[in-house]
């Protein structure tokens, strides 16, 4: 998909399942997508070196709320799209995650790769 193929994205989630389909997705629309990790210290840790285009990411992950990993996205500019099976609340959220693309899950075909496209977007645009 011509610019999409140099776009980098990294995919958080600790569903084995939705990781992969997601992954494939992302991989099958062009994307580069350089890491796929289920926890938030494991994503920190990959985060301190290295710096993707875009992220997915559940607002959970196996060892807790990916809270801070979207607060360090944020501050480094790095667009992300919030992938869960839930809708935006205030009273459990952080309001962090507003400063993402909303993708309830489970998401229609094409819905993930297009916010991943959007976010890419709107921060090159």
């Amino acid at each position: 998909m011509g610019s999409q193929s140099v776009l980098s994205v990294v995919v958080l989630e600790d569903e084995p399942l939705i990781a992969l389909d997601v992954e494939d997705t992302l991989r099958d629309a062009g994307f580069n997508v350089l890491a796929v990790m289920p926890s938030c210290s494991e994503a920190l840790e990959w985060l301190q070196s290295n710096s993707p285009d875009v992220a997915v990411l559940d607002v959970e992950l196996n060892d807790g709320s990916c809270e801070d990993i979207a607060k360090l996205l944020y501050e480094r500019n790095i667009p992300f799209v919030v992938h869960s099976g839930s809708v935006f609340d205030p009273r459990y959220y952080d309001p962090i995650f507003q400063k993402g693309t909303w993708v309830s899950k489970p998401a229609g075909e094409g819905d993930v790769t297009n916010a991943v496209a959007a976010c890419v977007c709107m921060a090159t645009g």
